[in-house]
């Protein structure tokens, strides 16, 4: 049974995970190769701190909106206090950084021109802003998530800065896989909420916005679906940049040539001892 186009599918969720299914694929193998194999906390520190620009950016963006007298419909539909991230990467940049983590970093080029690029559709293509929660916001409950549990159980080999420990009651240098409710009056968040809770929340806020099945609406769905193709395309451009990830791609290069030639070897070890036996009998 072949799968269903995007044109069968009236679930914005779905629509836009189907149009960026092969750059979804492309990122995973990045954070694979990048995180698992070098397993450096100095590079991972790299992506998250361009991450935090980016997600830092867009909810100041998302915000800003929310915060005028007649906001775009579909911001505000979409908005869910839990999903704010900028606190928790700002716990997380501490951690692997350390308390003057403000000082001693800066965004990069491929950062400042992605933060650069959320402002500008702000202010001209609003409903874009929308591809953001069901991109870098759902991904934390799927792959980063699988990020969060590869990273807790490669503890002894996910090397920490020095003197700390990754993990603990209060998630030490994982925080932003973690969501908390969140106190309104002291705008301080309290227990631990149940991530698949948050995640069902907001993909149902995002396959419900009012009006964006009708044909009227339909242009402004498809630059939706264009933003999300291009925050793929910028993600992966952030993390193929961090310093080191080029020794990543050397490394297993290298340990693509040495398996491919113990292959080799094996091979003609075998056809020779066959070879050998045949002429024996």
């Amino acid at each position: 049974m072949s799968s269903p186009s995007v044109t069968e599918t009236s679930l914005l969720t779905d629509e836009l995970r189907l149009k960026t299914r092969g750059l979804h694929g492309k990122m995973d193998r990045i954070v694979q190769l990048g995180l698992f194999t070098v397993l450096d906390y100095k590079i991972y520190r790299q992506i998250l701190l361009s991450f935090y620009y980016i997600f830092k950016t867009f909810e100041e963006e998302y915000e800003r909106h929310l915060a005028q007298e007649n906001p775009d419909p579909w911001l505000k539909h979409t908005y869910t206090p839990e999903m704010k991230r900028t606190a928790v990467f700002e716990q997380d940049l501490e951690y692997f950084y350390g308390p003057d983590w403000r000082e001693q970093t800066a965004p990069n080029n491929q950062t400042l021109e992605y933060m650069s690029h959320i402002r500008d559709i702000s202010k001209r293509h609003p409903e874009r802003l929308v591809a953001f929660p069901s991109t870098l916001y759902l991904g934390i409950f799927f792959g980063g998530m699988i990020t969060r549990s590869k990273i807790i159980r490669s503890t002894k080999f996910f090397p920490s800065p020095p003197e700390k420990q990754l993990g603990g009651e209060h998630d030490n240098g994982i925080a932003i896989f973690t969501f908390c409710n969140k106190d309104e009056k002291s705008d301080h968040y309290g227990q631990k909420e149940d991530p698949n809770k948050i995640k069902a929340l907001l993909k149902g806020r995002l396959n419900t916005i009012p009006g964006i099945d009708t044909e009227k609406e339909k242009l402004r769905r498809d630059q939706i679906g264009q933003e999300a193709i291009e925050i793929f395309t910028r993600n992966i451009d952030i993390m193929s940049s961090a310093r080191g990830m080029s020794q990543v791609w050397m490394r297993w290069l290298l340990y693509a040539l040495v398996y491919s030639a113990i292959a080799v070897a094996l091979f003609q070890m075998v056809f020779r001892r066959s070879n050998e036996e045949r002429l024996e009998l």
